[in-house]
């Protein structure tokens, strides 16, 4: 009986070692930059016309929260115009700082059911491990 039980016992302990080890962890696997394409869509899917006033430039950005580096939109400024040229939102991907923020801005007048006229939003799309 103490032969089986001090068998028992490693196998026990490995058992559960792997089971913890083993654990989903909330950690996004895979984060890539979308490049804003669902904010850029909706305007043109409204019927405004996309300017592009200044490229999308991309660095590989080093984020301390994921631990990698991440090839990050660092500028980049887009323009919005309705059929009669006038400007109506922008989207700006900002000034060569390695952060995930780019800028949307629009005119409240326009949008007014959005009257704070602008907001930061992540460039990057999140995809979970399964």
């Amino acid at each position: 009986m103490k032969k089986i039980n001090s068998l028992i016992t490693p196998f026990f302990l490995l058992g559960i070692i792997l089971i913890f080890s083993s654990c989903e962890k909330d950690v996004a696997e895979n984060i890539v930059s979308d490049d804003a394409i669902q904010q850029r869509s909706a305007y043109i899917e409204k019927g405004y016309t996309e300017v592009e006033v200044a490229p999308i430039i991309k660095e590989s950005c080093f984020f301390e929260e994921w631990d990698k580096n991440i090839l990050t939109p660092v500028s980049g400024l887009f323009e919005y115009y309705d059929s009669d040229d006038n400007l109506v939102a922008s989207i700006d991907f900002g000034d060569g700082t390695c952060d995930e923020w780019a800028t949307k801005t629009w005119d409240v007048d326009v949008f007014p059911e959005h009257p704070h006229g602008s907001i930061e939003f992540s460039v990057f799309d999140y995809k979970k491990k399964k």
